[in-house]
């Protein structure tokens, strides 16, 4: 039987305080070509992973960790049944795995998936969106945004929300919500920043805190691995 042409190392960010969660690193070559956000939890043999992770990201100051996980198609994130990929191995480092720095802090953990909050393929004929669009997820005292990833250039971008009016329940976020904030335009340069207040479509406002992800070469149209200036002035090198 033929393997699946998307099996290999998906490398994705890993955050979260209460909730623990990941989202898949992106790109928009038929490898990588999905936006992947998963409620996670986080084990090891004979360690508190969760509890060591938190301890790491308070003492030093990072914004970046990423998991490493084994290899695996992603499709199997997505689907369900005897075909659902719902634990797996990795490796969980301080800093982005692919750059200078990065340090792993937990080698052989175990993931294994609660929710699947967001699994979407990029349409390769997708038109790009006139306003900036965002994901809403998580648990109540506890949200994130990630920006909507359509077409080429596009960038990708998780930040903290601070507060939000209105609430909603757990349900409601299970699979995310989106939001659209109108007259701003969805390129890099018009996302939403640290400490922002911002009013979304359906009178949703928020605040926002300090953003945990940019990316923006990878998904340019011409990729590129150097540090663009966006992600620089943004702290991400």
């Amino acid at each position: 039987m033929d393997q699946p042409h998307d099996v290999g190392v998906h490398g994705m960010l890993f955050f979260g305080e209460v909730t623990l969660y990941l989202s898949h690193l992106p790109m928009f070559m038929s490898m990588h070509d999905h936006q992947v956000i998963l409620e996670v939890s986080l084990t090891a043999t004979g360690k508190d992973a969760h509890a060591i992770y938190r301890a790491d990201r308070r003492d030093s100051g990072e914004r970046v960790y990423t998991l490493v996980p084994e290899r695996f198609s992603l499709q199997r994130l997505g689907a369900g049944g005897a075909d659902a990929l719902r634990t797996f191995q990795g490796t969980l480092h301080r800093g982005h795995f692919e750059k200078p720095g990065k340090e792993a802090i937990l080698e052989d953990v175990r993931v294994s998936v609660i929710n699947v909050i967001h699994f979407r393929k990029f349409d390769p004929n997708a038109t790009m969106l006139p306003e900036l669009q965002y994901l809403l997820f998580g648990h109540s005292g506890e949200l994130y945004l990630a920006h909507w990833i359509t077409r080429p250039p596009d960038f990708d971008q998780v930040l903290p929300v601070k507060s939000i009016s209105p609430d909603f329940s757990d349900e409601e976020l299970r699979h995310g919500i989106i939001l659209t904030f109108p007259g701003r335009k969805n390129q890099i340069t018009e996302r939403l920043r640290a400490g922002e207040q911002a009013i979304a479509h359906e009178d949703v406002t928020l605040e926002t805190g300090s953003e945990l992800y940019l990316e923006e070469g990878e998904l340019a149209e011409e990729v590129t691995f150097d540090t663009t200036p966006e992600e620089k002035a943004a702290g991400f090198s």
